[in-house]
């Protein structure tokens, strides 16, 4: 699920860019890539036209933690599920260009297409990804990093910054299909000899 969500805001972002006219100068418009800038050494960069999305940090959302397990009843049996995983996840958007100029006009593409649109359902979207269940909500929020903050992580990247922006991608729901307990269903209850339905 996360590699989906995450597939689906590259496509998104990138059918956005599609739409904005290129910057004169620029031959090919820049693919959003789900990539690993960390994994990449100076000289690859260099040659790059990309905006790449690596995912820095999740955390679980504390709020949703304490929701019970759900449950289903059929005919014959009640089953319990534990409940989902509610995460967060900390996306970094580096855009990775020879021409400065053109990593900052993209890197405003990014901030205007989030601040235009940063809530995605499948009614509101114009690109899928197989694996994405039909009542996703993904939520976008800015996170802004203090200069300390950006340094330890480009730091930790193993990297020379490039222009970037962090968002908070709010509940991605984790479930597994696993059945915690099953119980036969009540269907009366005897109270005295005498039968309650």
């Amino acid at each position: 699920m996360i590699y989906q969500a995450l597939k689906f805001l590259a496509g998104q972002l990138g059918a956005y860019f599609n739409q904005q006219e290129k910057p004169g100068g620029l031959n090919v418009v820049p693919a959003p890539l789900l990539q690993n800038v960390s994994r990449l050494d100076e000289e690859e960069l260099k040659k790059m036209n990309h905006v790449l999305l690596t995912l820095v940090n999740l955390s679980e959302e504390a709020s949703m933690k304490n929701i019970p397990g759900t449950y289903v009843v059929n005919n014959l049996e009640t089953r319990y599920d534990n409940p989902p995983v509610n995460l967060n996840l900390y996306l970094l958007f580096s855009v990775c260009m020879p021409n400065y100029e053109h990593a900052l006009i993209y890197l405003s593409h990014i901030i205007t297409f989030f601040q235009g649109k940063y809530s995605f359902t499948r009614q509101n979207s114009v690109t899928m990804v197989e694996g994405l269940p039909d009542d996703f909500h993904i939520i976008l929020d800015l996170y802004s990093l203090t200069f300390e903050q950006s340094n330890y992580l480009w730091s930790t990247l193993g990297g020379k910054q490039h222009p970037f922006v962090c968002y908070k991608v709010r509940l991605l729901q984790l479930k597994r299909e696993s059945t915690r307990e099953t119980r036969g269903v009540i269907r009366q209850v005897t109270i005295d000899d005498q039968v309650v339905s």
